[in-house]
């Protein structure tokens, strides 16, 4: 096996006297997991169940053949474990094969099948597995039709986390198609095994490495007094509980306006998750001083992505609040909590719980009993020509905790759940909890500086069914005035302006995203009509959104948002989420037309959405938006790296590229463009410079350490995880690893288009690295470069949009000869 960057003999494992078994250390995740099922054995909620949805033709030998090969590529779910001298010792097979069972649903009344089929899923969740046999997975594969199948797969948790899952899923179908076609299998060769990871962790923890995060978790839990909601029912006995699953789908505008408040209060949308989830606790029990747990995904190296295992940690976010104090200032100091945490994520678990010093009670988490988790899914919609996967809704194997929130963005939206325990919590006590933790999110959203309320006792419960709300009927043309007249009272309501003209722009008065969600929801309750965030920008003004409550939706090219449709200039295309570059058309002025291109419109395919088909998909809707060009093309951050290959295929396709602008973005395939040393170089001139700039905003102001605290974490990555400096640190995380991927300019032939790159001041620019961030050389009519006084964040708000209007607006008047 391969090492992990350590002494030389780490990875390889002692063979055991005359048998083909190789024996490893555990890591502190399967120490952890084996600990819970020593105290209680066969406890189904150390399992980790899924289901997925598999439609089409299939082949059920090759099915169970693919699962076997995957048994074969991860060591992990063919390892057994035992004691030696009260430590757990991992057993790493040279084989290991698991049946496919087949259970025929289609034999039952169509009524009856969907009862049997969660029975089942209930069953196979719950069945305990035997750490001392090998494997650690099975699977059950039930047919509801000729042409659709579930197959329930379940992995003890000592061999897999969530991510892991996704890994097992995308093997699965690739090993399922490589044996139906008779070719090899496309996955690249693992470059190491979990062992290897538990061998270099185990050497790790041995030179003392965690002592500035002792001190931090000391100071962090100093005082610590568990939390403990308020229960239906007393609690009972020990080990994993009895649970269910209940959820929701929160509202589109509701999540764009959670990302949009992120995003300006420079946080993430886990966090202001956790901020409502603590305002919710702190309603229900009255408590100021509240405990919640979460998982970090422990992937900080690349090494480790296609990987299956157990990285996961757990640790605890603290919060201490008073009912006088705004969400703004508890979701502040959850993003404190938050980053400290993420900064100081490797401390075991029971080392904190060590620190803690909790009254421990059998069968129960010594330091919290809420849990919230908040991930994108880790099974993207999978779609072959012979077979498609679909991710399903999970079955509960049992408790690990008493409450369980998490938050899951899937291809349709976010979704809301909570597992619960049944012996402590009634259902509609749950179903309570989850409406009014989004009742909370679409309050604090909409009103920031909202107190997070009294020492209120919990609504009564059950909720009680609202009646629908009567909807208008369609506005005639002499009611048109009338809903004018009722938008502008709510306009004038929302932005404290006076409003006189039925062409008044709600964005030129001053109008951002949150107002925006603040609007759109009183002009539901008011018309009994929702309008997206993209119809509002598409329909900026009193004028056309009466129209549009008046009647059906009229749409320019589909996947585009207008978002300044005025003015004889050449338009602008921009890709990335919509909302981020309002200030900056606002500044543009009404003379410039401005169209968006939102990166969500197309990322549903995820990770299997190819180059080619994402570059097609934009360069469609700029020219169904105007046919012939010439085009301005824009992009912030990642983005600016897709933009190169659209923009190349609009050249190919006879267009011309008047103006390139990136917002903070380094040219896609600059590092492989250079030559070994000059890229190592050029590494380390970046660590360099940017640890240089943190270690100065730590020595600064109050806002300059926490950005620096913030950024900290991400340029850990980019040393120690990153493959090239150019993809990275600031990449958004709502774009994701493919749009990087479609980014890749794979052609790097200089284009005929001048190119403006803005950047934030602090990038590293110099000494080893090309100060044109590596666009001089994708280019024939050159690059002007223009720093803004911002962070990267701050490049997309008001007073560097306002900049970078200005230099936007000069460029073009300079080259039109104006």
């Amino acid at each position: 096996m391969a090492g992990f960057e350590t002494s030389s003999d780490v990875g390889m494992g002692s063979q055991g006297a005359g048998t083909d078994l190789y024996a490893f250390p555990c890591s502190l995740a399967q120490a952890r997991f084996w600990i819970l099922d020593q105290i209680t054995p066969e406890d189904p909620a150390l399992n980790v169940a899924v289901r997925w949805r598999l439609l089409g033709r299939l082949d059920v030998g090759a099915l169970q053949q693919a699962l076997n090969a995957v048994i074969d590529r991860h060591e992990i779910l063919r390892t057994s474990y035992r004691d030696v001298d009260g430590e757990p010792e991992q057993l790493v097979h040279p084989e290991a094969t698991i049946q496919l069972p087949v259970i025929d649903l289609t034999l039952l009344p169509e009524a009856s099948r969907h009862e049997e089929r969660e029975r089942i899923s209930q069953i196979e969740a719950r069945k305990p597995f035997d750490l001392a046999q090998v494997p650690n997975l099975r699977a059950t594969l039930l047919k509801v039709a000729n042409d659709e199948h579930i197959i329930l797969v379940t992995i003890h948790h000592i061999a897999c986390d969530g991510w892991s899952v996704g890994i097992i899923a995308r093997d699965m179908m690739e090993f399922y198609q490589a044996r139906l076609r008779l070719r090899a299998p496309r996955l690249a060769d693992l470059p190491l095994q979990y062992a290897d990871f538990a061998v270099w962790q185990t050497e790790w923890m041995k030179v003392n490495a965690l002592k500035s995060e002792r001190a931090y978790w000391t100071s962090q839990l100093a005082g610590f007094k568990r939390f403990d909601p308020p229960s239906d029912k007393p609690r009972g006995g020990t080990g994993a509980a009895p649970s269910l699953i209940l959820g929701r789908q929160l509202p589109r505008t509701l999540t764009d306006a959670m990302s949009a408040l992120a995003t300006a209060e420079g946080c993430t949308f886990f966090m202001v998750g956790a901020a409502a989830l603590i305002c919710l606790l702190y309603r229900r029990s009255g408590s100021e001083d509240i405990t919640i747990g979460t998982q970090i995904a422990g992937r900080d190296r690349i090494e480790l992505n296609d990987i299956v295992g157990p990285f996961i940690n757990t640790v605890p976010l603290r919060a201490r609040i008073a009912g006088n104090q705004s969400f703004r200032q508890v979701l502040a100091q959850m993003h404190d909590v938050i980053e400290g945490a993420l900064l100081n994520q490797h401390m075991p678990i029971e080392d904190i719980i060590a620190i803690a010093k909790p009254t421990r009670e059998p069968g129960r988490n010594p330091l919290f009993s809420v849990n919230l988790i908040c991930q994108r899914s880790f099974i993207p919609t999978d779609e072959r020509p012979e077979l498609s996967l679909v991710d399903m809704p999970s079955v509960s194997p049992g408790a690990l905790y008493d409450l369980n929130f998490f938050f899951v963005e899937r291809p349709d939206g976010w979704r809301m759940s909570c597992e619960y325990d049944t012996s402590l919590y009634n259902q509609e006590t749950v179903e309570g909890y989850l409406a009014q933790l989004q009742d909370l999110l679409g309050g604090f959203v909409a009103d920031l500086d909202r107190p997070i309320g009294e020492r209120a006792s919990p609504a009564p419960l059950p909720m009680p069914a609202q009646e629908p709300i009567p909807t208008r009927p369609t506005m005639a043309p002499d009611g048109h005035v009338r809903v004018e007249a009722e938008l502008a009272d709510i306009w004038v309501n929302i932005l404290k302006v006076p409003i006189l003209n039925p062409k008044d722009n709600f964005f030129a008065l001053g109008g951002h995203s949150l107002s925006a969600f603040r609007m759109l929801s009183r002009v539901e309750k008011v018309f009994g009509k929702r309008i997206s965030f993209d119809e509002l920008h598409s329909h900026p003004t009193i004028g056309e959104l009466a129209k549009l409550l008046g009647g059906p939706v009229t749409t320019e090219a589909k996947g585009a948002v207008v978002m300044q449709p005025h003015g004889a200039s050449t338009p602008i295309f921009a890709l990335h989420d919509t909302f981020i570059y309002q200030e900056l058309v606002n500044h543009l002025g009404e003379d410039q037309p401005f169209i968006s291109i939102p990166l969500p419109a197309f990322a549903e395919g995820g990770a299997q959405t190819s180059r080619e088909e994402m570059v097609e998909h934009c360069v469609r809707i700029i020219e169904e938006a105007r046919p012939q060009g010439p085009y301005i093309l824009l992009g912030f951050c990642a983005a600016a790296r897709l933009n190169v290959a659209v923009a190349r295929r609009l050249i190919e396709k006879g267009h011309t590229i008047e103006l390139f602008v990136t917002l903070d973005a380094w040219a896609p395939g600059y590092s492989k463009r250079q030559s070994r040393l000059k890229g190592m170089l050029g590494r380390y001139s970046y660590q360099i410079q940017s640890g240089l700039y943190y270690a100065r905003c730590l020595l600064g102001g109050a806002e300059e350490r926490r950005h620096a605290l913030r950024r900290i974490r991400l340029f850990l990555q980019a040393v120690f995880g990153r493959k090239s400096f150019e993809d990275g640190p600031d990449e958004d995380a709502r774009i994701g690893h493919w749009v990087i991927e479609a980014g890749r300019d794979e052609d790097g032939t200089p284009l005929p288009m001048p190119i403006l790159a803005f950047h934030n001041e602090n990038m590293p620019l110099g000494y080893f690295l090309d100060r044109t961030m590596g666009w001089s050389a994708l280019t024939s009519k050159g690059v002007t470069m223009v720093p803004v006084a911002a962070t990267h964040e701050e490049l997309i708000r008001r007073t560097a949009s306002r900049v970078i209007g200005d230099v936007i607006k000069a460029t073009l008047k300079q080259n039109s000869g104006r």
